[in-house]
């Protein structure tokens, strides 16, 4: 069950099969970009954060409307937006949901430490989510 649904997501959302490296972080309202890392308290990722030997979390915001290929036709493609939260911890760790700036609210779509389908409400953005130790879960924006 939980292989059919993380299937059916990558299947059903292109932002996850993209045929190029990712570029740019996120940047500006004026040409979006594709990706940030972000540390769990919600601070964007630094060269010290990347370098450090003890990090064992990050989340990924991977922006829908920043997708940069074309789809077969030609036509730009717009995707929903996600943030990924991995904890490769033993213990759990809250992880800052980013704020208003990059979403008013989230729905759980995916929980490793949870049965397939078993998913909270929605989450506000100025929250936080305890992901269990070795676990990962993927938001997708609301609104």
């Amino acid at each position: 069950a939980f292989t059919r649904e993380l299937v059916q997501l990558r299947k059903n959302h292109p932002v996850f099969r993209r045929r190029r490296f990712f570029g740019t972080p996120v940047r500006g309202e004026e040409d979006p970009q594709d990706i940030a890392w972000f540390a769990p308290d919600g601070s964007e990722m630094t060269s010290k954060d990347w370098d450090s030997g003890f990090g064992k979390s990050l989340a990924v915001y991977l922006n829908g409307e920043g997708i940069r290929e074309p789809d077969e036709r030609g036509q730009r493609i717009i995707d929903d937006s996600f943030l990924m939260l991995f904890n490769a911890h033993h213990e759990p760790i809250d992880f800052s949901l980013l704020g208003p700036e990059y979403a008013e609210a989230w729905e759980i779509v995916l929980d490793t430490t949870r049965p397939a389908g078993d998913h909270n409400g929605d989450l506000p953005s100025d929250g936080t989510l305890v992901v269990a130790g070795r676990g990962t879960a993927v938001l997708r924006k609301l609104r």
